[in-house]
């Protein structure tokens, strides 16, 4: 069964809607709703994009803003690694 891309690129326009500015914020974001934290969409429009993902994929998120800020500047770095891992982590779909 293959990857659903639909689910790749829904999760590529999440990144793409958070500025290198606004990483940290993202990553507390991210591991808030991991934690189950009620976030409030109104605060950050983030908040309302990550309700609607699955655990596997705010795990997937939440390594790559963490590479995202260690390889600042080096775009098509941490862009790779979001491929390589969106196949490591995030499981098939049906």
């Amino acid at each position: 069964m293959a990857q659903s891309p639909k689910s790749f690129e829904r999760l590529s326009l999440v990144l793409e809607q958070i500025a290198d500015s606004e990483v940290p914020d993202a990553i507390s974001l991210v591991r808030d709703q991991r934690a189950g934290a009620r976030l409030s969409h109104q605060s950050k429009p983030l908040a309302g994009m990550l309700q609607d993902l699955e655990p596997d994929e705010l795990m997937w998120l939440d390594m790559v803003l963490c590479v995202r800020i260690q390889q600042s500047g080096r775009e098509a770095a941490w862009r790779r690694f979001a491929e390589s891992a969106y196949r490591d982590f995030v499981p098939f779909y049906r």
